[in-house]
This record gives C-alpha cells, sequence and structure tokens, in this order.
C-alpha cells in the first residue's frame, strides 16, 4: 500500500461512514437554515479536532507494541470483520430504503458554538468508539509502515471526507433544495457499500496471510 493509495482508502471509507445518519449529520442538518451553507464546515473542524486526538492515541499506543506481529495481524483481521458488517448492513438499508436524513428535534437554544457541538455531537456517537476500537484501528496500524507521515496521510485522507459531505449537505440545503435524492443516492450508497466489502476483505487476507 503506497501513501496515495493510503490517501484515497482512508477518503473512501471516511466518505461511506459519513453518508449514513447519526449525531453529526443531525445536527448539520439542523443547524444549517440558521448558520447557512458553512454549517457543514465548521462543524467538520470540531469532529476533527476529536478525530485527530484518537489518531494521536492510537498511533503512539500501537509504536509501543511495533514489534508484536501477531497483534498486527489480529487488528488487521478484527478490522477487516468490523469494515464487512459496515458494509452489509449498508448495503441492506440502502436496499430497504431505511436511510433516512430526517433530523431530530436540535435545542437552539444551546449556546454552544458549531465547532463544539461538532466535538459532543462525535463523542455523543457509540458508534464512533467501535469504529475507531476496530476499523480506525486497523488503518492506524497500516499507515505506521510509512513511518511518522502514515497516520497523517490516512487521518487527512480520513477528515477531507467529513468535510466534503456536510459541507455538501449544507449547499443542498441552504440553497432549499431537498436532501432526499431517490435513486441516485441509494445507488452512490450501495457503491460504497462494495467497496467496504472489497476493503474488508482486502484486510482479513493481509492479516491471515502475513
Amino acid at each position: 500500500m503506497e501513501l496515495i493509495t493510503l490517501l484515497f482508502l482512508s477518503f473512501g471509507v471516511g466518505f461511506s461512514g459519513a453518508m449514513m445518519p447519526g449525531p453529526l449529520l443531525a445536527v448539520d442538518i439542523a443547524e444549517t437554515p440558521q448558520h447557512g451553507w458553512r454549517t457543514g464546515l465548521i462543524i467538520s473542524v470540531g469532529h476533527a479536532v476529536a478525530e485527530i486526538a484518537v489518531v494521536v492515541v492510537l498511533a503512539l499506543g500501537f509504536v509501543a507494541l511495533n514489534e508484536n506481529e501477531s497483534l498486527a495481524r489480529i487488528i488487521s483481521v478484527v478490522g477487516g470483520a468490523a469494515l464487512l458488517v459496515m458494509g452489509v448492513r449498508m448495503g441492506f438499508d440502502a436496499l430497504k430504503q431505511r436511510v433516512t436524513y430526517e433530523a431530530e428535534k436540535e435545542d437552539r437554544r444551546s449556546r454552544h458554538r458549531l465547532a463544539g457541538k461538532g466535538i459532543v455531537a462525535t463523542l455523543s456517537n457509540p458508534y464512533w468508539f467501535v469504529w475507531w476500537a476496530t476499523t480506525g484501528l486497523a488503518f492506524v496500524v497500516k499507515s505506521l509502515k510509512f513511518g511518522a507521515v502514515g497516520p497523517v496521510v490516512f487521518y487527512f485522507g480520513h477528515i477531507m471526507s467529513d468535510f466534503v459531505w456536510y459541507t455538501f449537505v449544507s449547499a443542498v440545503l441552504w440553497r432549499g433544495k431537498k436532501l432526499f435524492m431517490g435513486k441516485g443516492l441509494m445507488i452512490l450508497i450501495l457503491c460504497c457499500s462494495i467497496f467496504l466489502l472489497y476493503l474488508g476483505v482486502s484486510f482479513i487476507i493481509d492479516g491471515v496471510s502475513h
């Protein structure tokens, strides 16, 4: 895996995750009418702050155990399995048309700034912790093969996907259009599902064969 490949893979996985409804997307949708198209951009900054801390902790933690090849294999297999589960679930939800972008009611009296809300929404999502303990950790481990620059490339590829998607959502809503895009959106989600399945299998094979 080269650095440019790592960049695109981390972007693809991050984009697939960002598309699925969650607390951060709910904040994005709820706050856009009040704060405009920049809402997604700003809450992504808060999200990025929370994620950079995780990447640093995981990278430093694994460096201390870097000589344990068995651990790296286990992490790769577990991360791949998590990607498979994510891909199957994403594809199933798309086929069953269970994907909805209706936001829950947001407390408009909150004094948190949007970036702060991005952090809070990120940390309030249990799935976020599970993702970083499995798939995210597997990516960090693989990125360390390139030295210190590896986790940096992975982080930027991953976080770019959030900036792109949430800014796009805010821009679409701000222009007065509905976010539902019918079959086009479902096809995009299915493509992401297939991508995750492929990557999951690759991670598992890599962990088993090395």
